[in-house]
């Protein structure tokens, strides 16, 4: 991905591993093996959120479809069907209607958010500089988390 020393003063260990993985041939894959590092799969799931709702918070919900369908259509795998609803029903969760996502298991949720956070990658790509602030807020907003726990 071509980091500079900027960028790594910039996020933490976890997050140059996000940063590194988003930058591999598959990323969805790449960002499933970091399933082994608590801290990196935190991460992932806060980036995962500041994602979704810097692309779809204020847009029809059939955006999220769209997206949706398109994100499969990519990955070449079944645009209908559970994985659909299952894809749509995850994104829709952090944009205020939690519940759509209830029923799935966090193993499924993971695969999910891998195979959505690693889109950010697709060609032509967020530009690096972009995914490191992404990074960043999402390493904020978990500090903050991790501040107000008891």
């Amino acid at each position: 991905m071509g980091q500079t020393g900027t960028l790594d003063k910039t996020v933490t260990a976890a997050g140059r591993l996000l940063l590194e993985a988003l930058g591999e041939k598959s990323p969805a894959r790449s960002l499933s093996r970091l399933s082994d590092s608590p801290r990196a799969v935190r991460l992932l799931r806060e980036l995962f959120t500041v994602a979704v709702r810097r692309g779809f918070v204020g847009r029809d919900p059939r955006d999220v479809t769209a997206y949706v369908r398109d994100l499969l259509e990519y990955q070449e795998l079944a645009t209908g069907g559970v994985l659909a609803r299952e894809t749509e029903a995850v994104i829709r969760s952090v944009l205020g209607e939690p519940e759509l996502a209830y029923g799935i298991s966090d193993l499924r949720r993971f695969e999910l958010i891998c195979y959505i956070v690693g889109d950010l990658a697709r060609p032509p790509g967020v530009p690096t500089a972009e995914l490191a602030a992404l990074v960043s807020q999402a390493e904020w907003r978990l500090t903050r988390l991790d501040r107000l726990a008891p």
